[in-house]
């Protein structure tokens, strides 16, 4: 019994063209948030069908737009007369497609096996969005050497400053612990707050705080966040290469973004609150 006429969209050649395409998003990807001087290698199988970058890219827009954006090639190599983009030292630009004005340009080596960011403008710093910029207050400074440590490759520095906000907040939320509680609290929990405050381990300083200050939205499963933010910048700073230590930034940022935005929340919540109640009169 005949099956049929064979799916065209599951021929070889449809596979391989697929296959292409993917690498070519997974390039603009890379291009768009890897880190300078990192090989960006191909498949074999794939490597030699790739020549030119995908025709967009998804960015942070930095000016009017402050948010995520598709940006459009505007400019791009050509190399040998061709439409293929591989070269030394050549340069491909991309525009925001709904501002018309911000733009991103990168400079590169590409052939045949492998692709490497060399340069690019402005740098990465610029996709801080707003909010998070916000909810770190003091901290966005090392926030940004973070960002441009992991921009430059250099993945054991992106997380010892990702670590240090995690420890210079930590000791925030203990002092407004002490200053909202420590009337209130027994002589048992002063003691308890005085032994967490002064610990060498700051793992455990971190749980203590996290467990009376944190809301519940920065934990799963019966962990926080924060704990389990420095215990894995810990682990990659004594244990990882800079490869590996950037693969982990990367996992660690959304958290840590998602975290600061949730704290900083909570505590305009709580100081709304309470203004509002001091407000009330009888």
């Amino acid at each position: 019994m005949s099956s049929g006429p064979p799916n065209p969209l599951n021929t070889p050649v449809s596979r391989e063209h697929a296959a292409r395409e993917a690498e070519r998003i997974r390039l603009g990807e890379f291009l768009a948030t890897g880190p300078l001087y990192t090989l960006h290698a191909f498949p074999e199988n794939v490597a030699g069908g790739i020549d030119q970058f995908p025709t967009t890219i998804q960015l942070f827009c930095a000016g009017d737009c402050q948010k995520e954006q598709t940006f459009e090639c505007t400019h791009r190599h050509t190399g040998r007369g061709s439409s293929n983009d591989h070269g030394w030292g050549e340069l491909v630009a991309f525009r925001c497609r709904n501002c018309q004005t911000k733009q991103q340009k990168y400079w590169y080596v590409w052939n045949a096996k492998f692709f490497l960011k060399v340069g690019q403008v402005p740098e990465l710093r610029e996709a801080i969005e707003p909010k998070l910029n916000t909810a770190l207050g003091d901290s966005r400074t090392l926030y940004r050497k973070a960002i441009r440590s992991r921009s430059f490759g250099f993945g054991i520095g992106a997380l010892s400053y990702l670590r240090r906000i995690i420890e210079e907040t930590t000791e925030k939320m203990m002092d407004l612990l002490r200053e909202d509680k420590w009337e209130s609290w027994t002589q048992v929990e002063r003691d308890q707050f005085d032994l967490a405050r002064n610990t060498y381990q700051y793992s455990q300083k971190i749980s203590y705080a996290a467990g009376k200050i944190l809301p519940a939205a920065v934990f799963a499963g019966g962990r926080d966040s924060f704990a389990a933010l420095h215990d894995v910048t810990s682990s990659g700073l004594h244990g990882k290469t800079e490869e590996e230590c950037i693969e982990l930034f990367d996992q660690c940022n959304l958290i840590f973004t998602h975290s600061f935005r949730v704290l900083h929340q909570h505590k305009q919540e709580r100081e709304d609150f309470a203004a509002q109640l001091l407000a009330l009169k009888r």
